[in-house]
């Protein structure tokens, strides 16, 4: 229910900056440093990249909406606990390296500082539609394929170029194992956007 939605407003969003002057739009690419926290996982914060586009629409001169279509690989690691932790469940000859592959809106508003400063805060969701990972049994998944949270950062704007930093806090508890323990993920992501429009 929750991505229907977000997916809705996303796209009534994206439709209603389609009609107006001042819409840019672009792409970008950022390095996204990601980790899980919770019981079994290695709390540190691994590598990954993330590539998409963007639209940028200032209802006003402060204000503004900026909604995304992100394509991010991202890699935890299991920690030595896992098999302990979850001995029922799990399976003790697993991977280490796991890589999961997400599909991520965040819907941001915009407010310019200045013409150089653009601060940016909102919710984001992602959709896990491929996870490289064997950590339970019997092809079972570890992760749940939803994960929303909320995204805040700053942008830098030079003409058509704009530098970004951003954190990310996971609201969702992404195991799909059982209850006993939370995984909620946490990202921090540099990047470089350019406005084709």
């Amino acid at each position: 229910m929750k991505k229907r939605s977000l997916s809705v407003l996303l796209l009534v969003c994206l439709a209603a900056a389609t009609s107006a002057q001042g819409l840019h739009y672009g792409i970008k690419a950022d390095l996204n440093m990601f980790k899980l926290d919770g019981a079994g996982i290695k709390s540190n914060y691994t590598l990954g990249g993330r590539l998409g586009v963007y639209a940028e629409y200032d209802f006003s001169k402060r204000w503004g909406l900026q909604p995304e279509l992100l394509f991010s690989q991202v890699a935890p690691k299991r920690g030595d606990d896992f098999g302990a932790k979850y001995i029922s469940t799990g399976n003790d000859n697993a991977n280490k390296s796991i890589k999961l592959s997400y599909i991520t809106l965040p819907l941001l508003l915009r407010y310019n500082v200045n013409k150089l400063i653009t601060i940016n805060a909102g919710p984001q969701y992602s959709y896990l539609f491929y996870a490289n990972e064997n950590l339970l049994t019997y092809n079972r998944n570890a992760f749940k394929r939803s994960d929303v949270g909320v995204a805040a950062g700053a942008t830098l704007n030079f003409d058509i170029l704009h530098v970004y930093a951003r954190y990310v806090l996971g609201l969702t508890n992404v195991n799909d194992i059982d209850d006993r323990y939370q995984w909620k993920t946490r990202q921090i992501q540099i990047g470089l956007g350019v406005n084709i429009k």
